[in-house]
């Protein structure tokens, strides 16, 4: 597992250059959410994840805080979506393999639920006494929004990849908090979030229940690039289904299905 198997080439469009990237694994997602990928996030970042459930002393909240601000990788390896990252090379977005065993492995989803939870307190989020979502500390939500930017990409890193692995209920909550507080007409949440917004296809799901009476007016094919990266856009298994957790059906896996009844 220490040895690279192979190695991809990369054209990083953001800085026009390309890169090299050691494949591990065919599933490296999975195998680091397992403990068997060879990478390992950062020290800090690992205690973090361990204790951020016990911290009641401000020192600890601010040291929470600038651990996460600070660390560049761990966002793609704790929330893995239909994105290559161009900012953090050494990770790898999803597989339709790998997106699907995250849905159906319990012991993996609740690894990723509880990471969930933590980047939410990092925003100054989380639930009150009544479970309800909210912001608990407005001064660090306001920070990560206004401050320190670059959270904003990666908030909608945080909400594409709860949408596409089982969790759109908790990505339309937590947008929610957030157009609550910046409000719908703000500029911020308008060029950023409002496309994670429900969908017309979703009108049946009961996360509508959780965002407004109104009914949804925008359609998937309008923002299917909030969910999968562009050289995915034509596939034929990008539907609004991804938004559920229904497994995908790649043609490789329809075909091979269809070979199978044929031989029977």
């Amino acid at each position: 597992m220490g040895m690279c198997e192979s190695r991809e080439e990369l054209k990083d469009p953001q800085f026009g250059r390309s890169t090299i990237q050691p494949k591990m694994s065919e599933n490296p997602n999975l195998d680091f959410y397992r403990g068997v990928y060879p990478f390992q996030l950062n020290n800090q970042i690992q205690f973090h994840m361990r204790h951020w459930k016990s911290y009641n002393q401000q020192y600890q909240w601010i040291k929470f805080y600038s651990d996460l601000e600070s660390d560049k990788q761990f966002m793609q390896w704790l929330y893995p979506n239909f994105f290559q990252s161009f900012f953090n090379t050494t990770s790898f977005r999803l597989s339709i393999k790998e997106r699907n065993s995250f849905i159906e492995d319990e012991s993996i989803m609740k690894q990723y639920l509880d990471n969930v939870s933590m980047f939410q307190r990092f925003l100054g989020i989380g639930r009150d006494e009544s479970q309800q979502l909210q912001i608990l500390d407005q001064q660090q939500f306001d920070q990560c929004i206004y401050s320190y930017t670059q959270n904003l990409v990666r908030i909608q890193r945080f909400i594409s990849s709860m949408s596409i692995l089982g969790q759109r209920e908790l990505a339309v909550e937590f947008l929610q908090v957030i157009k609550n507080k910046l409000t719908k007409k703000n500029k911020i949440y308008t060029s950023k979030f409002q496309g994670f917004e429900l969908l017309i296809e979703e009108i049946d799901l009961s996360a509508q229940s959780l965002y407004s009476k109104k009914k949804p007016t925008k359609s998937f094919g309008e923002f299917k690039t909030h969910y999968v990266q562009e050289d995915l856009l034509n596939e034929p298994w990008v539907q609004a289904s991804i938004l559920t957790k229904a497994p995908i059906i790649s043609i490789q896996e329809k075909r091979e299905s269809f070979e199978i009844k044929q031989e029977v």
